[in-house]
């Protein structure tokens, strides 16, 4: 088994949260006075660091950044009720249990906030399958404006010597293929999630997939 360490993302990934998601966001384009989006919409724009995915949509930076609080509470009021009935992605456990017989340590890299995060991979019996665990610590300009994960990413695999080459991280973002690109791992993408397959596509990832299953065909090629 080439692989040793693998990376997941949570939200719009291994929990099937993209409705969720855009009812979150949604919450805030209602209290920002802009139009909301269809699913469709949302996947062809959502991005990070959110300010462009808030700018795009009609919100500009300065209107954001001086609402931020509200537009947060916004936003995680309408997603944490949305959110509760979210399940995992159809095939997740068979898939990680596969993974963990395979010798593979896991690791969830989200910008998604720790406590939250925990709360949701805890209530999905998940918790325990996984390393590490790596959310925000806050809601606030400083993860509005700029992405984190690359950093903290960085940090856990100097700390535990893992090897970029041994290493895949999967995602439902175009974050995932910058970071699998930058350090040299290999990077694996999921059409289920916020962004659109086309955009997926035309990004440097390795692999396009449409069900979690399809993981484990690709890391024991």
């Amino acid at each position: 088994m080439k692989y040793k360490f693998g990376i997941f993302d949570w939200n719009g990934t291994l929990i099937d949260d993209a409705d969720a998601n855009l009812a979150g966001a949604n919450a805030t384009f209602r209290l920002a006075g802009v139009p909301e989006l269809t699913m469709d919409a949302y996947r062809e724009m959502m991005d990070f660091p959110l300010i462009h995915f808030y700018n795009r949509s009609g919100v500009d930076t300065d209107t954001y950044l001086t609402n931020v609080g509200s537009f947060g509470e916004a936003f995680f009021k309408e997603y944490r009720e949305k959110s509760e009935q979210s399940p995992l992605r159809t095939g997740t456990i068979e898939t990680l249990d596969r993974l963990l017989d395979g010798g593979i340590t896991m690791m969830v890299l989200s910008n998604h906030l720790q406590e939250h995060l925990e709360e949701q991979m805890a209530t999905r019996h998940v918790h325990h399958k996984f390393k590490h665990i790596s959310g925000n610590t806050a809601f606030d300009k400083s993860q509005i404006t700029k992405m984190n994960k690359l950093d903290r990413l960085k940090k856990i695999m100097e700390e535990h010597g893992y090897k970029p080459e041994e290493s895949f991280i999967i995602g439902d973002s175009l974050e995932e293929p910058e970071i699998a690109h930058t350090l040299g791992m290999t990077g694996i993408s999921v059409t289920w999630g916020c962004f659109s397959r086309k955009r997926l596509e035309a990004s440097n990832t390795n692999h396009v997939i449409d069900e979690i299953g399809d993981l484990v065909r690709i890391l024991w090629e």
